[in-house]
C-alpha cells in the first residue's frame, strides 16, 4: 500500500485533466440545468405567473436531479481505467511492479471517487449562483453525495469484473443511467398516478431516491424522516452493492 498515494495521484490528475469528461460530467448537467430553467422562465412570463411560481424550487429539484443522475454516468471513468490499464496492454507491466492490483484498483477507485465528490458540489455550486437553489440540511445532502459516488464506483467495479470488454461495459453503464433516470419519471414518461407507479418513480432507483431525500431534507419539502428513510435505504443498497463485489471479487480478478 506504500505506493497507493502514487497511484493515486496518477489517476487524480488524469481524470481532472481529460477534457471529454470535464466537458460531459461537468459542463453538460450545468447545461441542461440552466437551458431547463431559461424554458421554465420563459413558460412562467409567456403565462404571466411568475408570482405564483417558485422558480428557486424548480431549480433546486432540476439541480438534485441532474447531480444523482450523473453521479452514474461518471462511472464511465472507472470503467476507462480499469479496461485501459488495468485489463489493458499495460497490465502486465503494472502488475511486474512490487504493487498488488489490489492497490491499483484502490487507488484507481478513490480517484474516481473524489471526482464524483467534486461533480456533485460543482453541479449544486453553479445553479446557486445563477438559480439560487435550496442546499436543505447540509448532512442529508453529504450523505447523499457520498453513498451515490460510492455505489457508482462499486458498480463500475461489478460490470468490469462480469463484462469482458471495455465498450460493453462502457454501454452497461451508461443504459443503466438512462433507464434509471427512465425510472424515476425523469424522462417525461408518464407511468400514472397509481400506487405501483408511485413506488417504482419514488423508490425504484437510487436516483429516485438520492434526489428526493434532498428534496424532503427542506428545499422543498419539510418531512425529515422521509429524507433519512430514503437515505437508509440508499446506504442498504451500497453495503449489498459492497458484499456483492467484495465476494465476487474474491472468486475472480480484473
Amino acid at each position: 500500500m506504500s505506493r497507493l498515494p502514487l497511484i493515486f495521484k496518477h489517476y487524480f490528475r488524469r481524470n481532472f485533466s481529460d477534457p471529454s469528461g470535464i466537458i460531459f460530467f461537468l459542463l453538460l448537467p450545468v447545461g441542461l440545468i440552466v437551458l431547463n430553467m431559461v424554458g421554465a422562465i420563459g413558460f412562467v412570463n409567456l403565462a404571466g405567473e411568475s408570482d405564483s411560481v417558485d422558480l428557486a424550487a424548480t431549480a433546486t429539484l432540476l439541480a438534485a436531479m441532474f447531480m444523482v443522475s450523473f453521479q452514474f454516468f461518471s462511472g464511465d471513468f472507472i470503467i476507462h481505467n480499469i479496461y485501459n490499464d488495468l485489463r489493458g496492454p499495460i497490465s502486465s507491466r503494472l502488475y511486474a511492479t512490487p504493487v498488488t492490483q489490489r492497490t491499483f484498483v484502490i487507488g484507481c477507485s478513490l480517484a474516481c471517487w473524489i471526482f464524483n465528490v467534486v461533480q456533485a458540489v460543482a453541479i449544486f455550486t453553479v445553479a446557486s449562483i445563477f438559480f439560487d437553489v435550496y442546499w436543505g440540511n447540509p448532512l442529508i445532502f453529504i450523505a447523499v453525495v457520498l453513498l451515490t459516488s460510492i455505489m457508482c464506483q462499486l458498480i463500475g467495479a461489478l460490470i468490469a469484473l462480469t463484462v469482458s470488454t471495455r465498450k460493453v461495459a462502457s454501454g452497461i453503464m451508461g443504459g443503466l443511467g438512462f433507464f434509471m433516470m427512465f425510472l424515476s419519471g425523469m424522462l417525461f414518461v408518464s407511468f400514472g398516478d397509481g400506487p405501483v407507479a408511485t413506488f417504482i418513480t419514488s423508490y425504484a432507483t437510487p436516483i429516485s431516491l438520492g434526489y428526493r431525500a434532498i428534496l424532503f431534507a427542506g428545499p422543498i419539502l419539510d418531512d425529515m424522516s422521509s429524507a433519512i428513510f430514503n437515505v437508509g435505504i440508499l446506504a442498504a443498497l451500497t453495503v449489498v452493492l459492497g458484499g456483492i463485489v467484495y465476494l465476487l471479487g474474491r472468486r475472480r480478478s480484473l
